[in-house]
């Protein structure tokens, strides 16, 4: 009976697929493009910063909201850190190019998933990075990013009980740790797995923050995702490991 009350407040919480009409659709994209030198072309430059982010359309507060989200992270990479990267890159160790792109995962009537990719080359080496905002369209947080235990239900919106809030997110960073542990442990029996023999849910622990690197994919499905280099060598590129509601509430 329990669990049959959480799966009725979940299935309020998360989406339904394309069931319903999506509240909100899409402007132009906020692009940004920064050399070093300041002004160069960026075939002579040293450093170029590239950028493509989402922004919503309409005047509507929630739209507004989600857009001074990405036009805050474009100002700031403008401001501090192109200026900061650019001068401090040595032109000897070949071109450095950050290149910043992002895609709607999911989108419903209830939330909207945006996947944010990452990529720093220098010379021949290339680094990747994924981070993910899942936002509610819905309610008082609607338009904010919001974590796995809100986004879960087990927080609600507006608690202000701190010791509630730390004891929650620990019980559901655990719990979603160890099923991802458990997929990995399982990937890494699979003949030609190039995820570390040796590796331990030690090690995995600190490199795995379960309430933020997830997104939901067109489903509504968990998409939990681990940094490259984290399990396995760089160039194995990043892990994303599904996970269904249904598997994370057995596990709650």
């Amino acid at each position: 009976m329990f669990r049959l009350l959480i799966l009725l407040l979940i299935a309020a919480l998360l989406p339904l697929g394309s069931v319903a009409e999506a509240p909100v659709s899409f402007a132009d994209d906020l692009t940004a493009v920064y050399t070093w030198p300041e002004g160069a072309p960026e075939s002579e430059a040293s450093y170029v910063y590239r950028c493509t982010y989402p922004q919503l359309a309409g005047d509507e507060a929630i739209a507004q909201t989600i857009n001074n989200i990405y036009q805050y992270e474009v100002s700031y990479a403008l401001d501090f850190d192109c200026p900061m990267n650019g001068s401090s890159h040595d032109p000897a160790e070949g071109q450095m190019q950050v290149d910043v792109t992002y895609e709607v995962t999911h989108l419903s009537s209830d939330h909207l998933s945006i996947r944010i990719d990452k990529e720093v080359t220098i010379g021949e080496s290339c680094v990747r990075v994924v981070t993910a905002h899942t936002f509610p369209l819905t309610g008082e947080r609607a338009g904010t990013v919001i974590s796995l235990p809100y986004l879960l239900g087990v927080i609600k919106q507006g608690e202000t009980d701190e010791w509630l809030i730390d004891r929650q997110t620990a019980k559901v960073d655990a719990c979603a740790r160890d099923m991802v542990w458990f997929l990995v442990e399982r990937a890494m029996k699979q003949e030609n797995s190039p995820i570390y023999p040796d590796m331990t849910l030690e090690e995995f622990e600190w490199g795995f923050y379960p309430e933020e690197d997830f997104f939901l994919d067109e489903e509504g499905n968990f998409v939990f995702f681990v940094q490259e280099g984290v399990i396995a060598p760089a160039e194995a590129g990043q892990f994303f490991f599904p996970v269904t509601l249904d598997e994370l509430l057995d596990e709650l």
